[in-house]
C-alpha cells in the first residue's frame, strides 16, 4: 500500500515537455478504433451472406489475428506517443541556471579618471578589469554605457565578449561630448538598456564624484525594476591630479584660482548607491585586478541561482526512456506471437 501510494503521488506531479503529442494520439487512436468498428461490421456481414466460410474469404488475415498481438501493437504505438510527448516526473532536478546573464556595465570617462592615484590610471585600470570580466562571463550578454556629465549607450547587450573588450579598449574621455560626472543619467540610461528583461545587473565603475547628485534615486529605481547595481570605485581618498596632454607637454586641469584640480574618491557616495541598488561596493584599489572578476564569482552568479530557486524554475528529472523501453518490449512480444503459431508447427 505504501509503494501504492508513492506510485500515485509520483504520477500526480507528472508533466510533458511536448504535450501536443498526446493530442496526436488521441486523434490516431480516434481513427483506429473507427477503423476497427467498420471492420467488426465488416465481418458481421460477411458472416451473416457466407456463414461458415466467412473466414475463409477474408482477405490479408486480419480478422484471424490474435487479440492479444493486436493490443500489443496498439499499446507499443501508444508508448511510442508517450515517450515523444516527453514525460517528467518525481523529484524535481537541480535549479536551473539562466544560460545567460545581462550585465550592463556603466564606465565613467570623466576627466577625473585619468587620474594616477591608481596605476596606470583609473580609467585604464577600469579598461583592464572589463576586458577580464567578458572573459571569464562567456556566454552572458555584456553591455557598455560610457558616462561623463551625460550618458551614451556604446554597446547594446551582446553575446560577443572579444568585440565587447574591443570597444570597451577603445572608450576613454572622448567618447562623450559633456563633461561632468552624473551617476544618476548613465543608471538610468543602463535600465532603459535592460527593459523588457527578467532581472539584470549593472556595474556602475567610477571614482563616485556625482555632480548630479541623482545616483542613489536612480539606483533605487533600479531596485524597484529586479535590477541590481554593483559599484566599483578607482582612486585613492588623498586623490590625485588630472593630466592633461598639450602640444607643450602635460599640464594638469586648473580650477578658476590656478590651483591644480585634486580629485578623490568617494567611497561613501558609492556605498551609498550600491545599497540602494540592493547590490555591493567595491574598492578597486584594496580588490586588485580580479576585483570584476571576483564579485561576478561572489555575487553576481549566486544571485542568478537564487533568483532562479525563487522563481521556481526546477525541472523533473526526463522520464522518456520508459515508454520508450516499454514500446520495445511489446514491439517484441507483437513479433514474437506473430510467429509463434509456425515457430509450434515446426515442433509438433
Amino acid at each position: 500500500m505504501i509503494a501504492l501510494g508513492g506510485f500515485a503521488s509520483g504520477l500526480a506531479g507528472v508533466g510533458f515537455a511536448q504535450p501536443w503529442w498526446l493530442l496526436l494520439g488521441i486523434a490516431v487512436t480516434a481513427a483506429g478504433l473507427f477503423a476497427r468498428q467498420r471492420a467488426r461490421r465488416a465481418a458481421a456481414v460477411r458472416s451473416s451472406v457466407f456463414g461458415p466460410r466467412a473466414p475463409a474469404l477474408t482477405v490479408g488475415g486480419a480478422a484471424a489475428r490474435p487479440a492479444l498481438r493486436r493490443a500489443c501493437g496498439a499499446l507499443a504505438c501508444f508508448a511510442v506517443v508517450l515517450a515523444l510527448a516527453g514525460p517528467r516526473w518525481g523529484a524535481p532536478a537541480a535549479p536551473v541556471t539562466p544560460q545567460r546573464l545581462d550585465l550592463l556595465v556603466c564606465l565613467d570617462v570623466s576627466r577625473s579618471m585619468l587620474a594616477r592615484d591608481v596605476a596606470p590610471s583609473r580609467l585604464q585600470l577600469a579598461r583592464s578589469m572589463l576586458v577580464q570580466l567578458a572573459a571569464r562571463a562567456r556566454g552572458d550578454r555584456l553591455g557598455l554605457v560610457a558616462f561623463a556629465g551625460e550618458a551614451r549607450l556604446c554597446v547594446p547587450l551582446t553575446t560577443d565578449g572579444a568585440s565587447f573588450a574591443q570597444l570597451v579598449a577603445a572608450t576613454d574621455e572622448l567618447s562623450v561630448a559633456r563633461g561632468g560626472t552624473d551617476l544618476g543619467r548613465a543608471l538610468d540610461t543602463a535600465l532603459a538598456a535592460l527593459v523588457g528583461r527578467s532581472g539584470g545587473t549593472v556595474l556602475l565603475l567610477t571614482d563616485g564624484e556625482d555632480h548630479g547628485g541623482a545616483g542613489i534615486a536612480a539606483a533605487q529605481r533600479c531596485a524597484s525594476s529586479g535590477v541590481t547595481v554593483h559599484c566599483v570605485g578607482f582612486g585613492s581618498e588623498r586623490g590625485g591630479k588630472i593630466p592633461l596632454a598639450g602640444a607643450g607637454g602635460e599640464t594638469f586641469l586648473r580650477d578658476a584660482a590656478g590651483r591644480d584640480v585634486v580629485t578623490a574618491l568617494d567611497r561613501a557616495s558609492l556605498a551609498a548607491i550600491a545599497a540602494a541598488g540592493g547590490g555591493e561596493y567595491v574598492d578597486a584599489s584594496s580588490a586588485g585586478e580580479r576585483a570584476l572578476v571576483d564579485l561576478y564569482e561572489r555575487a553576481i552568479l549566486p544571485a542568478a541561482r537564487g533568483r532562479a530557486e525563487a522563481g521556481g524554475e526546477l525541472v523533473p528529472a526526463e522520464r522518456f526512456q520508459w515508454p520508450l523501453a516499454l514500446a520495445l518490449v511489446l514491439g517484441a512480444l507483437q513479433w514474437w506471437l506473430g510467429r509463434w503459431p509456425a515457430a509450434a508447427r515446426r515442433v509438433t
